[in-house]
């Protein structure tokens, strides 16, 4: 009797309970619930991402891409930093978007700019910023941000 007292006492112990991640740090079921949930969030991630590209209406470019890629529009003569058309939410969205992504207007990578990225929406006939599918507002074609992809197709 005195042996089914001691198996008492040890399995009542924090650091022998499977399910009480106290002593561990991790319970096995925590560990579990986290990884299915960072799986959904990566696979969600992943279709997000996918569905992004730009607008292939028809619509006029502004910056010509030369045969390796990159932009032979290498002035810089206008800005796209109108945001009167973007509620206060979107703004501060944009702007904290802006600064996550470490977007400039005038890229310094050759062959990587805005115009030849996946995520760049053309802009509509006689404008000249584009869009972005990452955030609000108006994207300089000569612009660069560190998620930048190349355009496919």
């Amino acid at each position: 009797m005195s042996n089914s007292t001691s198996e008492n006492t040890d399995a009542s112990r924090p650091d022998n309970d499977l399910n009480d991640g106290s002593a561990r740090g991790v319970s096995r079921r925590g560990f579990i619930q986290k990884m299915t949930l960072l799986g959904f969030a990566g696979v969600g991630a992943g279709a997000l991402l996918s569905g992004c590209g730009s607008d292939d209406s028809g619509t006029a470019e502004t910056a010509e891409t030369d045969a390796d890629g990159g932009s032979t529009t290498a002035s810089a003569d206008f800005t796209c930093d109108d945001v009167s058309g973007l509620s206060q939410s979107e703004i501060d969205r944009r702007e904290s978007q802006i600064e996550a992504l470490d977007y400039v207007e005038q890229t310094e990578k050759p062959n990587q700019n805005c115009a030849n990225c996946n995520f760049y929406q053309q802009p509509a006939s006689g404008e000249n910023c584009g869009g972005c599918t990452l955030f609000p507002g108006p994207v300089h074609p000569n612009g660069w941000c560190k998620t930048w992809v190349a355009a496919t197709g």
